[in-house]
């Protein structure tokens, strides 16, 4: 196989549905342990005393935007997850 024939069916991967599967796939493994982080960092008393503000915020908005791209790639209703985001922002409202 030369290297436009490699790359040709690489190409062919790539543009698949079965790899775009994959990639959702893996998206939602990662929202999902993110979101696992944020609740039990949401029942942290005070998350600057246990040095997780920063890492509570940025787990926030990485998990909003995880959702806003697999609305975008998926059939997928994240409504359910927006709502507990949203809960969990409210940890931080409560802090201030």
């Amino acid at each position: 196989m030369n290297t436009e024939q490699k790359a040709a069916h690489l190409d062919s991967i790539i543009y698949s549905d079965g790899f775009d599967a994959l990639v959702a796939y893996r998206l939602k493994m990662s929202l999902e342990c993110s979101m696992e982080d944020l609740e039990k960092w949401s029942k942290i008393e005070d998350l600057e005393i246990d040095r997780r503000f920063q890492d509570y915020v940025d787990t926030l908005k990485y998990c909003r935007s995880l959702v806003t791209v697999l609305e975008a790639f998926t059939m997928d209703d994240y409504t359910a997850t927006i709502v507990q985001l949203n809960k969990y922002s409210l940890v931080l409202e409560e802090m201030f």
